[in-house]
């Protein structure tokens, strides 16, 4: 047999079919996919800090500056020895040739020596093309260690291949510890008493138009005399003398 379709037949006024109800469209709260947030915004690599650069500048500076001052102690290296080998530095000697007393009182109740000393240095420069500026400077007179009077140096030029006399007044009241008393007064009668000179002076030297830094020249002279009584030029039975130059 053969089988037909059947038609149903819709009448023209008839309503459209219902809309599914709300429930239908709607999943339940139990269906809802969960909604995840977007991934956060990756934000742009910092720039490398700045203190880098500044550490490197320092470095920079530091390496810059020490280079300058290798540069600079090679090139004063350099002139020192040229300006040795041409003009040939050497030493000056300093020597003590008088020493008179013009003032010596001791207090024996207190143990003070009052005194003044006038002393006569020989001062030679062996160099034909250097000069030497003394200016000024500290000239001491002890026994034993304990200083009995000072005095200044004289500031003086003293040119090439000469030689000064100067002139040193030396003054001072010294409060003496009892075994130094006893020292002194017992060296005064044996007629054999150790004075050292000591001269400290600020010098300048003079390579033919060119003055270098100020140093310091170191004078010491160990001296013994027959004795310290005021009014008489001692007699020096020892006399050793060395200078340093202390750059």
């Amino acid at each position: 047999m053969t089988d037909y379709h059947r038609i149903h037949p819709v009448s023209v006024g008839s309503p459209p079919p219902s809309a599914p109800p709300e429930h239908a469209k709607k999943p339940s709260h139990d269906q809802l996919l969960p909604v995840t947030a977007p991934p956060p915004y990756a934000p742009a690599p910092l720039p490398p800090p700045r203190r880098q650069r500044r550490h490197s500048r320092c470095c920079r500076c530091v390496c810059y500056t020490f280079l300058a001052l290798v540069l600079l102690v090679v090139a004063l290296g350099v002139t020192a020895g040229i300006l040795y080998l041409v003009f040939r530095p050497k030493i000056p000697t300093f020597n003590v040739d008088r020493l008179t007393v013009t003032r010596f009182d001791v207090n024996t109740t207190t143990a003070t020596v009052t005194d003044a000393f006038d002393v006569d240095v020989t001062a030679t420069n062996p160099n034909r093309r250097i000069g030497i500026y003394y200016d000024g400077g500290d000239v001491t007179a002890s026994f034993n260690g304990t200083v009995l009077c000072r005095g200044a140096f004289p500031a003086l030029y003293q040119g090439h291949r000469t030689t000064v006399h100067p002139n040193i007044s030396l003054a001072g009241e010294t409060r003496l510890d009892s075994d130094v008393a006893a020292q002194l007064l017992q060296q005064r009668q044996a007629g054999f008493v150790p004075l050292t000179v000591r001269a400290r002076v600020p010098i300048r030297i003079k390579f033919g138009a060119i003055r270098l830094w100020k140093m310091t020249g170191k004078a010491n002279c160990n001296l013994v005399v027959d004795n310290i009584q005021a009014g008489t030029q001692l007699n020096i039975r020892s006399n050793t003398c060395s200078f340093k130059l202390k750059i």
